[in-house]
């Protein structure tokens, strides 16, 4: 039977600020429509809050209750308006403005508070805020043993006595469903394993709820004889401090000289705190993405329009749309959006790399947010020829090597998500199991996505879904981490992808620091935000989003859409920080009201800027051939004349600002 899995559930709390006023006579009545995008793409309302008269700072109370899915991508749009009749139902009303966001956004932001501006026709007409908060339900877990004494046998010659038992929790109809079902033992006098059970399938969170105990005696035929019955609440045991209960059997209490079939005891009885993913993301966890490229031949030549690695200028491949769809959920929760990519399989320089960094910069692999990832990706397939085999195990190692060296303990709490993009096969089996078995001891998760329409029978097997991963020394995997889907069997959607594939993060995110005894932090607050105040792009907080001033160069106007002369910007700085213009002072001005990212350009080159002119990488013609020297190395910076001679190969690039040129 398949397993029915509850989502967790979460309340939406809005607020305004400095609105902008629609009434002539009054402040504007505000309400807000609060709506959903579905299936197919469309907004469907799903609630309104009530209207707040002469108020262009609202704090509504309606909140909305909404599903929370790790796995998709969940869009929502607010609507502000101005209410001319005092109704939230009426069409009496003017648009004051709305946003969207995802709910991701918000749960993933400080606090799980989300500032955003609202615009009309493009303009700024006030802030909302937006805040979730998850629905308390019961996450209890109750770790229980029972043990029995004087059990009644009636086992004959040809049998012997095994007794087990099943719990079952008591509907409010009054009906008895079973929830759990013991091991076998042997004997009169038994003690059962420690085992643990949510206190929702036992009683559904109410602890005077009665839990029915029912014994019986097996027999491998499956015709189990029923020995009789008793029950108990949790508060019987953990407030009454009752023990011990008889075990009565209803077609026997009345016979003369009965007196019950056993005695059972409750050794143990433990309720135990269940933490969700929610629960350590509020308090500063971090959920960090690492990514593993397949770069081998069997993709295809990438200019060929039938490789799996072809660039559609109409559109995305499969590994961009698998990329696009898991990252883009997956970075909500990374504050500072840094990937690590790595490539495996191909070729750099003449030389087979199963580990290589994507983005060529040997001292770090990560690239920036979305636009770095596909940046990387594409950027890569230029440089790089696909070679061959399939090996997981040399990246897999430097990828957990590196997160072993993390500190993670109670006041440092992070979890990586490692996702590989592979179209085959992988070769060295043995190696890679080694490897998924170490790394479950650490806080990691591993997504392998199967692109093309190969059988991709070794990956199933590293699922792990039936049989657990045992290494070679005969150590069996502490958690099962591995996630497989190919992406042909989701119907090549990047939205079900997602799904399949994020699922079970939340799950093992929590299990995982439950093994380790690591409970959430303190929830950190929202940050104070004075919406009076003029801040530097240094100081904005990273979910405020609006019109906000932001240093430029000196005399370069107010806007970031150019960059500063290239010899002197010989690397970019993170978005979100000043620029390294030529000496000069910075002014301070505001950014356009749409500042919801750096204005266009920001973050990255001008055309052409950090890519190599035609034919750079190689020597022009002529190139070394001048006498009997052999130019061969790069010129000094800025050189006008021919570098030395050399016996070392011309085939790496010069650093930006490095000039080649022929001999004299």
């Amino acid at each position: 039977m398949a397993e029915i899995r509850q989502c967790p559930k979460f309340q939406i709390f809005l607020s305004c600020r400095k609105l902008k006023d629609t009434d002539i006579l009054s402040k504007s009545d505000p309400f807000i429509e609060f709506y959903e995008k579905d299936k197919q793409e469309n907004w469907v309302k799903s609630g309104v809050t009530e209207v707040i008269d002469n108020n262009l700072n609202p704090d509504f109370i309606t909140n909305f209750e909404i599903d929370y899915l790790f796995e998709e991508q969940q869009y929502l749009k607010f609507k502000v308006y101005d209410s001319d009749d005092g109704s939230n139902k009426s069409h009496h009303r003017n648009i004051i403005g709305e946003t969207e966001c995802t709910l991701g956004e918000i749960v993933g932001s400080k606090g799980q508070q989300l500032i955003r501006t609202i615009k009309h026709h493009k303009k700024s007409t006030g802030n909302i805020i937006i805040r979730v908060e998850q629905v308390n339900e019961n996450s209890s877990t109750l770790m229980l043993q029972i043990s029995a004494k004087d059990l009644e046998d009636n086992s004959g010659f040809f049998h012997s006595f095994k007794p087990f038992f099943y719990l079952s929790r008591v509907t409010e109809s009054g009906e008895n469903i079973r929830v759990y079902c013991s091991e076998t033992s042997k004997g009169r006098n038994v003690t059962w394993k420690l085992f643990e059970k949510s206190m929702k399938d036992l009683s559904n969170g109410d602890s005077s709820r009665p839990i029915v105990f029912d014994l019986y005696d097996h027999h491998r035929s499956g015709n189990h004889d029923y020995m009789g019955s008793t029950e108990f609440s949790l508060n019987k045991i953990t407030e009454e401090g009752v023990k011990q209960f008889t075990i009565i059997n209803p077609k026997k209490k009345s016979k003369k000289g009965y007196k019950h079939s056993g005695i059972i005891t409750i050794n143990t009885c433990q309720i135990i705190q269940n933490y969700t993913l929610m629960d350590y993301i509020r308090g500063g966890c971090q959920i960090s993405l690492m990514i593993a490229v397949d770069f081998t031949a069997s993709n295809g030549i990438p200019t060929n329009p039938n490789s799996l690695h072809f660039i559609n200028p109409s559109g995305m491949n499969n590994y961009e749309q698998a990329l696009f769809a898991v990252s883009d959920i997956l970075l909500n929760y990374d504050s500072d959006k840094q990937v690590p990519m790595y490539g495996f399989g191909g070729k750099i320089n003449g030389l087979t790399s199963h580990c290589f960094h994507m983005n060529f910069n040997p001292q770090d692999p990560s690239v920036k947010g979305m636009e770095g990832i596909i940046g990387a990706y594409r950027n890569s397939l230029r440089y790089v020829e696909l070679n061959g085999p399939t090996l997981f195990a040399q990246f897999l190692g430097k990828i957990i090597a590196d997160i072993e060296s993390q500190r993670i303990d109670q006041m440092n709490q992070q979890y990586f998500v490692l996702l590989i993009l592979t179209d085959g096969e992988i070769h060295d089996m043995a190696e890679t199991i080694n490897w998924i078995v170490r790394g479950s001891h650490s806080p990691l998760s591993i997504v392998i996505v199967g692109i093309g329409n190969d059988s991709f029978n070794n990956m199933r097997v590293l699922d792990a879904d039936d049989t657990p991963l045992i290494d070679s020394k005969g150590n069996k995997m502490l958690r099962d981490i591995v996630q497989f889907v190919p992406f042909r069997e989701v119907n090549n959607s990047p939205q079900r992808l997602a799904k399949e594939v994020l699922a079970e993060i939340p799950r093992e995110v929590a299990n995982f620091f439950k093994l380790k005894g690591i409970m959430p932090n303190a929830a950190i607050a929202a940050p104070d935000y004075d919406f009076d105040r003029s801040y530097t792009i240094s100081q904005v907080p990273n979910n405020i989003i609006g019109s906000q001033p932001i240093p430029v160069p000196s005399g370069k106007g107010s806007n970031l859409s150019t960059m500063p002369p290239q010899p002197n910007y010989q690397s970019l700085p993170p978005q979100g920080n000043p620029c390294y213009a030529p000496p000069g002072q910075y002014q301070t001005v505001k950014a356009p009201s749409n500042y919801n990212q750096a204005p266009p350009g920001y973050g990255q080159p001008p055309p052409g800027y950090g890519q190599p002119p035609p034919g750079y990488g190689q020597p022009p013609p002529g190139y070394g051939l001048t006498g009997s020297a052999s130019h061969q190395t790069l010129a000094p910076q800025n050189s006008k004349s021919g570098p030395p001679s050399s016996a070392g190969p011309y085939n790496t690039l010069p650093p930006s600002g490095y000039d080649y040129v022929s001999p004299n």
